[in-house]
């Protein structure tokens, strides 16, 4: 601990500030976790049943000199988030539920709205759902407070986004006569369309790399499949069907997934510019390029169909799948990544 005297006070600091001056962010942040190596004189008072350390660095294939040292670029913090996400929840359900009033489930292009909405998007939940899990995993294990608060946040935005489609879903039931979302859990059990994606998130869920979890999510998965299903697909073409209610969902989570590629840019950095163990996470970090690239790619290519159902007015699939492709390969790019997909 490191004590600073001013002229009228005293500041104790028990952690170095990324700059001169302790932001509010790091002094209500740091310090939350205590490690052997860090604040821990006593090692680890509790173990599992088996002798095991209740963290350690090995559930992970990349290293850092100073896990100590990073910092969320947004600078989330629990009081803000809970303030911020409750407005926007609350602009969000308010306005569902006007637009629902108006009778707009009504006037949707009815393909639209069962085989769309009540099939493919009223199955994401279980994409979502799923991220949550991996995150979920990923906040238990990570070994520096910083990432575990962000990433508590990234996890809890995925059940909301996961409840906002409910919420609509349940919105549609109410105001249409018939509307029925049966068809969407067999289609993610079963349908050509949606298999190769269920089979890439179970796969993430069943990692036990809380890092590979993270950056694949952020750097592979996210950019491909869920930029493809998501904005390209859904929020696209939901006005030319006249829908005017996934849009508003899907603009919060916009919003959502830009912080979120903030945070796996950041520790993308952290990792790769390590002084000691950059070039091995480098290799490692590509290594998961290769493995999970190929794997989006193709649960990606096989949404095509969902572009061409009869009915529907939709930009050409040809041309999202192309600037999804595109936009993976510029961040990888940005990050300084290199990968053989």
């Amino acid at each position: 601990m490191s004590t600073v005297n001013t002229q009228h006070n005293r500041q104790f600091s028990w952690f170095e500030p990324a700059r001169r001056k302790a932001t509010e962010y790091e002094s209500y942040t740091l310090g939350q976790q205590s490690y052997p190596d860090q604040w821990l004189d006593v090692n680890w008072p509790l173990h599992f049943d088996d002798g095991r350390e209740p963290f350690t660095s090995d559930v992970t294939a990349v290293r850092s000199t100073s896990w100590a040292t990073f910092r969320d670029p947004d600078k989330t913090m629990n009081r803000p988030y809970v303030a911020r996400s409750y407005r926007e929840q609350h602009s969000l359900e308010v306005s569902i539920h006007e637009a629902l009033e108006d009778e707009i489930g009504s006037h949707m292009n009815p393909v639209w709205r069962d085989k769309v909405l009540g099939k493919y998007y009223a199955a994401w939940p279980f994409v979502e759902y799923a991220q949550f899990m991996s995150l979920a995993y990923a906040v238990r294990e990570v070994m520096v407070d910083t990432l575990t608060y962000a990433l508590t946040f990234q996890s809890a935005d995925k059940i909301r986004h996961q409840q906002d489609i409910v919420h609509l879903i349940f919105g549609l039931q109410n105001k249409v006569p018939g509307y029925s979302d049966d068809a969407a859990r067999p289609a993610w059990l079963n349908s050509e369309e949606l298999m190769p994606t269920r089979e890439v998130i179970e796969n993430i869920v069943a990692s036990n790399d809380w890092a590979e979890i993270v950056l694949v999510l952020g750097l592979v998965f996210e950019p491909l499949v869920g930029e493809l299903f998501k904005t390209e697909f859904v929020a696209q073409n939901a006005a030319k069907n006249g829908d005017a209610v996934s849009p508003m969902i899907l603009a919060n989570v916009r919003r959502d997934s830009k912080r979120h590629q903030r945070l796996v840019r950041d520790l993308s950095d952290h990792l790769t510019k390590d002084e000691q163990f950059g070039s091995s996470n480098k290799g490692t970090i590509e290594g998961w390029l290769d493995k999970w690239t190929p794997m989006c790619k193709k649960a990606a290519h096989a949404m095509q169909p969902i572009f061409e159902i009869e009915g529907i007015e939709v930009v050409s699939f040809q041309a999202s799948i192309d600037r999804v492709v595109s936009g993976q390969r510029t961040l990888l790019g940005e990050l300084g990544l290199d990968y053989k997909g």
